[in-house]
């Protein structure tokens, strides 16, 4: 039985490889490197694909129409160097307005592609949030909207105006029932958010895997629609705070749940997920690991117990530890003790991720350790939580986190964490069957098939996921439909 598995994965990577539908590739002879960012832009009203090859000192941009057929293109110079992060965009007609920030977020910079005209503009802008805390964008209809907090439990909702400048929507004064109004007196529904780091909310697309490093931070943006849920954990008052902003219709809800409580003693780690309509939460001591899932009205609906004595009844993968292990070289090990399990993870930053497949849910469970590197920076570092840098043949770093479908790939494809799989049906039972190769798995072994490739780009594309890349060498671009 033990190679049955690795003998189905491999037919099933092989039958992977053959199904891939090439959309579109087209050549650009113009590029002087085989080190290229890959950028990718929706028009959610036309269908029009906007896509981006950026070089030090040079950008080829492209426009699509919804059947992948080419419209026009130009060249243009990219964003200076010290605008770090691309943090969003907003469509108007042929026209894309890409806004990027510096790692200070003092300033932002602001490049129009009009591909009418088939020529860019750029504007610089300083950020002007008084005492304001900057938290994330969001794009929705074409626009793009910045989300700030206050430390008196405020959010506030600015839109990129067509002057460029980020204009007041909508300021919210979370509200409080009467059991959480203390709570709110201290500060409780914006705690965590006012960190030392600049950026401390990590924007997760739950359609798709993610990284336990992503996962596992305490705070987390999802949009489905018109809805954001940002989630704030509270591990001194043993809560969850949940935030549904409506940007159609610019109201905000808040609501709190408690942690699960522990069979055995007090548990001493906690997290949770959002996936469709439900909240996950997950909290483990080195004895014992217990997972709740609510519905947002906070209604539990299912229980998942481990105790560290006994087989994890939900498993259907080994317990795997990937990364830094205690022997050399070796950076992936399968444990089968529970209590290792239940040590490790609860030693760090456990985190619960899951994403929907065909009628199931596949969830991944564990933790992760900050670990020193020689140059004495933390693991995989980021503005907001895990994302892997991409750094042009010159030498600039860009972080693609206006993409979170990117950034999850990045970090998946990066992980250092300890964890095992398991499958549920939609009431959250356990669903016992064969392990299967996931969407960035079968990207990576589609991968190994090409030569030369960079400006690897990863996304949704009127709800379809995309993986495209430039082959270096031959100076062309391809897109597929995964």
């Amino acid at each position: 039985m033990k190679y049955l598995f690795p003998l189905l994965f491999c037919l099933c990577i092989t039958s992977i490889l053959n199904a891939q539908e090439e959309v579109l590739s087209f050549s650009e002879e113009a590029t002087n490197t085989r080190t290229i960012e890959g950028y990718s832009f929706s028009n959610q009203q036309t269908g029009d694909l906007a896509l981006l090859l950026v070089e030090r000192k040079d950008l080829h941009a492209y426009l699509f129409n919804k059947d992948f057929q080419k419209i026009t293109s130009f060249h243009a110079k990219p964003f200076r160097s010290k605008f770090s992060e691309i943090v969003g965009y907003r469509v108007s007609n042929n026209k894309f307005t890409l806004v990027a920030i510096d790692k200070n977020k003092k300033k932002y910079a602001v490049q129009t592609l009009d591909f009418d005209t088939k020529k860019a503009t750029m504007e610089e802008f300083k950020f002007d949030f008084d005492k304001e805390k900057y938290l994330e964008t969001v794009h929705y209809n074409d626009e793009l909207y910045l989300i700030t907090a206050t430390r008196d439990n405020e959010f506030i909702i600015k839109k990129l105006n067509a002057s460029h400048q980020f204009s007041e929507v909508k300021r919210f004064t979370i509200e409080a029932t009467e059991r959480d109004q203390k709570l709110l007196k201290s500060g409780f529904f914006t705690i965590g958010l006012f960190g030392k780091r600049t950026g401390n909310v990590v924007k997760i697309d739950n359609r798709v895997p993610n990284a336990i490093e992503q996962t596992a931070k305490s705070n987390k943006l999802y949009q489905k629609d018109n809805l954001v849920y940002l989630t704030i954990e509270n591990d001194e008052a043993l809560k969850s705070t949940l935030h549904i902003i409506n940007l159609e219709t610019f109201s905000l809800q808040t609501k709190v749940y408690d942690y699960p409580r522990g069979l055995k003693d007090d548990l001493k780690e906690y997290n949770s997920f959002i996936l469709d309509e439900y909240l996950i939460q997950l909290g483990s001591s080195r004895d014992e690991m217990v997972m709740h899932i609510k519905d947002f009205d906070g209604t539990l609906l299912k229980e998942h117990y481990i105790d560290r004595d006994k087989p994890i009844a939900i498993k259907n993968s080994p317990i795997i530890q990937e990364g830094q292990t205690a022997l050399i070289f070796v950076n992936r090990r399968e444990m089968e003790e529970t209590s290792k399990f239940l040590r490790k993870v609860t030693s760090g930053n456990i985190g619960v991720t899951a994403y929907k497949n065909k009628g199931e849910y596949y969830f991944t469970i564990g933790g992760y350790k900050d670990v020193s590197r020689g140059g004495g920076g933390m693991m995989m570092g980021g503005v907001g939580g895990v994302a892997t840098p991409i750094t042009t043949g010159g030498g600039q770093t860009i972080m693609v986190t206006y993409n979170p479908t990117f950034y999850s790939y990045s970090g998946y494809n990066s992980t250092k964490s300890t964890f095992f799989n398991t499958v549920f049906d939609t009431q959250f039972n356990y669903v016992e069957k064969e392990e299967e190769a996931n969407i960035f798995e079968r990207i990576k072994a589609f991968k190994k098939e090409v030569k030369y490739d960079t400006a690897e780009d990863v996304f949704f594309h009127q709800d379809v996921l995309y993986f495209g890349y430039f082959d270096g060498k031959a100076k062309q671009y391809h897109l597929y439909k995964m």
